[in-house]
């Protein structure tokens, strides 16, 4: 049985990245979507953890340069930060919500 599970997990990826390359969708998209007919969205997403950052720090090398992409998004990632300390905080997940939501519309201004 759990051979059967490797395969289909296997195959799983295979498919979500042929779908990445011919349309652009993300794999995670077609990933998560076939993952859950086998298994919870949990297991799911948590299986995703490695190829999505493997890609995303594949995308980042193969880019333009690291140091102008970080002045452009340097407020985002802040106010990211900041959405994401105040959230325990604020013991609300509407008030921590309503943070990150200003501090983004101060990027849009801003930036």
């Amino acid at each position: 049985m759990a051979s059967m599970d490797t395969l289909f997990i296997a195959s799983v990826f295979v498919l979500a990245g042929l779908v990445k390359g011919v349309t652009g969708m993300g794999l995670p998209t077609v990933a998560v979507a076939l993952l859950t007919l086998r298994m919870s969205p949990l297991e799911a997403a948590a299986l995703l953890i490695v190829p999505s950052s493997i890609t995303n720090v594949w995308q980042l090398a193969a880019g333009p340069a690291l140091y102008p992409l970080w002045r452009r998004f340097r407020l985002l990632l802040l106010a990211v930060c900041v959405g994401t300390a105040c959230a325990p905080l604020l013991g609300a997940a509407a008030w921590s919500g309503a943070v990150l939501g200003l501090a983004l519309l101060g990027y849009g201004v801003l930036g």
